[in-house]
């Protein structure tokens, strides 16, 4: 008999977060059941071989799109090609990192010859300094955020940006090992209700409690945009969202963990 173990004590054992859990099983990696009594998600024992390969390709920073394609190929010509592709880049990275410890040690030594140090000197030294091609910083421009998106396709991995208008949204949040589902079935059920699925954009936001080694349980809610004058009933509650640019990142793109450090570096260089 297979046996099957529930996603707290998969988080418990592994310390992977049952929201990464539940992107992993999104993008194809492997599949759950439902306990019927509880409604947490259940994996058996090829689920949990799965999550364990997956957390130690993603400690190599391999990409979902790559493991997925090993899952699916189950080969060892697969694996070596994703990890061969993986140690090419980062050959790369020390390339860039050697050529940068060059020129700063260059600089050093241009900056160890003179006695005192001024902005004109210090702006001489830097003005003679031949940075790397590899090292030169490229202007990330911003196009078209008005109505639509922009693409930062370098080193941002295609952060997503897109300029909203303020809106007036339904919220519901849950707390709880899985506090997605229950929050997005209340959201959908009213949209589907009220005939507001083909206008409705839905998104997700964190909610206190946050996750701890001795509770994960976590809040977690969805919220969807709505017209003026729609009744929200309880348990339901308004929120508006705040207009402006937001930053998106791509469902492929290796979850939060993977994008939000990319947003923040797009932010830091513009």
């Amino acid at each position: 008999m297979n046996m099957l173990t529930a996603i707290n004590k998969v988080t418990a054992d592994t310390g992977i977060s049952s929201r990464t859990l539940r992107y992993w099983e999104a993008a194809g990696l492997f599949t759950s059941s439902r306990d019927a009594q509880s409604s947490w998600r259940m994996y058996d024992s090829h689920a949990l071989q799965c999550i364990r390969i997956t957390d130690c390709l993603r400690r190599l920073d391999v990409s979902i799109r790559d493991i997925k394609k090993v899952m699916e190929d189950r080969t060892v010509d697969s694996l070596c090609r994703v990890l061969k592709k993986r140690l090419s880049t980062i050959s790369k990275a020390h390339s860039d990192l050697r050529l940068l410890e060059a020129t700063i040690s260059k600089l050093i030594t241009m900056l160890e010859e003179r006695d005192c140090l001024t902005l004109h000197l210090l702006e001489d030294s830097l003005a003679n300094i031949q940075l790397p091609v590899a090292l030169v910083r490229k202007k990330h421009v911003i196009t078209k955020l008005q109505g639509g998106y922009a693409m930062a396709k370098n080193k941002y991995d295609e952060v997503k940006l897109v300029k909203m208008a303020p809106v007036r949204a339904i919220a519901f949040s849950h707390v709880g090992v899985e506090p997605e589902d229950e929050a997005y079935g209340v959201v959908q059920e009213w949209l589907d209700k009220n005939n507001l699925n083909g206008t409705a954009r839905i998104f997700g936001f964190n909610t206190e409690p946050y996750p701890s080694a001795d509770n994960p349980a976590y809040g977690f809610g969805y919220c969807a945009t709505i017209p003026e004058g729609v009744e929200i009933p309880a348990p339901l509650y308004e929120i508006s969202i705040p207009g402006g640019a937001y930053a998106l990142i791509p469902d492929d793109g290796g979850g939060p963990e993977t994008g939000w450090p990319k947003v923040h570096e797009l932010c830091s260089d513009s």
